[in-house]
């Protein structure tokens, strides 16, 4: 979701490929040294995030190095990928990057750039307290290299509490119940979902969520990682009857307020936003939980979240309970410092951590340890919950797949099936066409 936002946002500022290059972390040496352990007292640390979150991260990052006779020299980028790449082609190399996609940290792994997690914190306690499929995020050959320091979910469905409750409704516990819900819904005479899929250049990304949480339902965990790394086709059974999902919950005729063939026009940051109206339009919509951020439901519904807002995870398919996400991965260019492992350790395995970020209502701890009470909202602490209580956790699925495909024609294939421009058959076959050769 990250680069899927940033786009959104319009921040990129490509200056930052100059200013970033002044003044590194680690240098080859240092990243590469076996010997003797150093203790640096400041730690250079590259990021993609910006707003709140890199406040709020910055503000807890320096009251714990003040306790800890550690400063800070912070590169927030939102051009990483290129500048990340850029730094460590030029031997400079921050301490520590926090790699808004995994794709780009495993990558960096293979060439052998980032320190083994195992040498920076204690792995094995780590296993235990983290979510669980987390850290396969940032593994390469069985090896971990980054750990989260934050995380999102997207296995979540929306709805409008008082109008859902009023109307009679129940929140479905199975794939079927949900079908049922949607008939009743529409039996009332209103469409049961809202859904919008415009992002500008990034239009496409929401109808991709959908169909990476139906795969993960639907295929499991096995079938999931096979996909994404491609080693299972799009055009193959086990992906198609993801898709026969998303096109039974939201291309059957009148599920969709607007009509579905509108979706790609119609922007996913309000798109739910109509079920909120005195009298609803719609009274369900899929989203990941950054749609409970200020400035995505109408203001007078984000000031009373609690009341006004409910959720529930994607009703299952299969029985299992398995949550689609994202977050935010640490991993340590600088290989024996004991002050960068520190650092590490208390971004990744601590639960202490995140006493500012916490309160932005837009972070969310990916650690079970983690006292759910410090957020700010009911809805966030269900959140939590829900993600804790999984089966297992994946992380978005286009985020991991070649640029070409995952933020190319994975968008503009949904889009386009979505609208009817094109049939399954076309759709799935122009995608694994567009799959870069090996």
């Amino acid at each position: 979701m990250r680069k899927k936002i940033s786009l959104i946002s319009g921040l990129a500022a490509l200056s930052l490929l100059a200013t970033g290059c002044l003044g590194g972390g680690s240098t080859p040496e240092a990243s590469e040294a076996e010997g003797e352990e150093t203790a640096k007292e400041t730690i250079q640390v590259m990021y993609a995030f910006s707003g709140d979150q890199s406040t709020a991260f910055q503000s807890d990052m320096d009251t714990w190095g003040e306790a800890n006779g550690i400063t800070f020299d912070w590169i927030q980028s939102n051009e990483f990928e290129v500048q990340i790449n850029s730094k460590v082609q030029s031997g400079n190399a921050p301490d520590i990057a926090i790699f808004p996609q995994p794709g780009i940290l495993k990558a960096l792994a293979e060439e052998g750039e980032l320190a083994e997690l195992s040498t920076q914190v204690d792995l094995g306690q780590l296993e235990s307290d983290i979510i669980p499929g987390f850290l396969d995020a940032a593994t390469v050959d069985d090896v971990v290299y980054g750990a989260p320091m934050a995380m999102n979910g997207k296995s979540f469905y929306w709805y409008n509490k008082p109008a859902f409750e009023e109307a009679g409704y129940t929140v479905p516990e199975t794939h079927d119940d949900l079908l049922a819900l949607l008939d009743q819904i529409k039996a009332d005479g209103v469409a049961p979902l809202c859904y919008g899929m415009e992002s500008g250049s990034a239009t496409g990304w929401p109808a991709t969520d959908w169909i990476e949480d139906y795969v993960l339902q639907t295929g499991g965990i096995e079938v999931y990682d096979q996909w994404v790394s491609g080693e299972i086709k799009f055009d193959s059974p086990e992906i198609r009857e993801a898709f026969a999902v998303y096109e039974e919950v939201l291309m059957t005729e009148g599920n969709v307020y607007g009509g579905i063939q509108n979706s790609s026009s119609n922007s996913f940051a309000n798109a739910l936003n109509p079920m909120f109206d005195p009298e609803p339009k719609c009274y369900l919509g899929k989203q990941g939980n950054f749609i409970t951020q200020q400035g995505f439901f109408p203001d007078e519904i984000f000031a009373q979240l609690d009341t006004v807002v409910g959720m529930f995870v994607t009703p299952s398919v299969s029985g299992e309970s398995p949550v689609l996400g994202g977050g935010d991965l640490a991993a340590a260019f600088t290989k024996n410092d004991a002050n960068v492992k520190k650092a590490m350790a208390f971004m990744t395995t601590d639960p202490e951590f995140g006493d500012a970020q916490v309160g932005t209502g837009a972070w969310l701890s990916p650690l079970k340890t983690f006292d759910v009470e410090k957020y700010p909202n009911q809805v966030l602490k269900d959140v939590a919950a829900e993600v804790a209580d999984s089966s297992v956790f994946r992380f978005d699925g286009s985020d991991q797949m070649p640029g070409a495909v995952g933020s190319g024609s994975f968008w503009t294939g949904m889009v386009d099936f979505t609208s009817g421009r094109t049939d399954l058959d076309a759709t799935l076959q122009a995608i694994d066409a567009s799959w870069p050769a090996s």
